[in-house]
């Protein structure tokens, strides 16, 4: 695979004068930090498939783990190459011997206005093997997010997610919680990094597109700060992913555990 990024160090964050208003009555003004929203359109042997608002960081990253937890590909053998435009607004990637395509009018539940033209033809969550959560790792993932991140930091508008190699704790951030994951899914990929030993710790809540996003990418434990949606509980017990959500410092839920469960009404 033959990757070029031309698109260099675009800003992601903004200075803004603003006014600071107390609870005591007082206001002074001040400088704040705001973070950017940028534009990609992801084309696909040609076809536009998808635009993405996101913060422009990872882009790479970000275009490869989407087409990978959407279903155009299944690992970087399914990619001949990937060429990132140098304002970063477009991004051009071969995938050998065509692909079938089929219009997608599906709405993702991400706020930030990202829209699928086209879908793959075939798309299908996979079965994963069973992975029974290690709590010194969920409670190491744990006090790196208490750590804080360093553009949410700045400027408290970005959502984060962890991965966990199994020897290092990476953090990508974009003003979506899904190309977050989908940067880490797609960081994995690039440096060959076996999704069966890694963990995917997310900042926002765990929905069922969320869900399947971990799915499709072969990482077997996805785990929270935040809550589950009932669609997104029934899917992780389908496909046998553990699905771990309420992880804060002295606990966490276990809502589906790594193997086959029934699913609930």
């Amino acid at each position: 695979m033959d990757i070029k990024d031309m698109s260099g160090d675009i800003p992601a964050v903004w200075n803004v004068d603003a006014v600071r208003v107390g609870s005591d009555g007082l206001h002074c003004e001040v400088e704040d930090l705001v973070v950017c929203e940028h534009f990609i359109t992801v084309y696909v042997n040609g076809t536009p498939v998808f635009g993405l608002s996101c913060t422009p960081k990872d882009l790479c990253e970000l275009v490869l783990g989407r087409l990978l937890t959407e279903g155009f590909i299944t690992g970087t053998q399914d990619v001949d190459s990937i060429f990132i435009c140098g304002t970063g607004e477009t991004a051009d990637v071969v995938l050998p011997g065509g692909i079938a395509l089929k219009e997608d009018i599906n709405v993702p539940t991400c706020c930030t206005g990202n829209k699928g033209v086209y879908s793959p033809a075939k798309k299908a969550c996979k079965r994963l093997s069973p992975a029974e959560p290690d709590d010194r790792r969920i409670f190491a993932l744990v006090r790196r997010f208490k750590e804080d991140s360093a553009l949410h930091r700045g400027t408290n508008g970005t959502h984060s997610c962890y991965l966990d190699t199994g020897e290092d704790i990476l953090c990508f951030e974009d003003i979506s919680r899904h190309n977050a994951l989908d940067k880490a899914v797609g960081y994995a990929l690039i440096n060959g990094i076996d999704p069966a030993g890694c963990i995917l710790f997310t900042t926002g809540r765990i929905a069922l597109d969320m869900c399947e996003k971990a799915i499709m990418a072969g990482i077997p434990v996805l785990a929270s700060k935040a809550a589950a949606t009932r669609e997104a509980v029934n899917k992780a017990r389908e496909c046998g992913l553990t699905l771990i959500c309420k992880a804060w410092p002295d606990s966490f839920a276990i809502e589906a555990r790594g193997q086959k469960q029934e699913a609930r009404s």
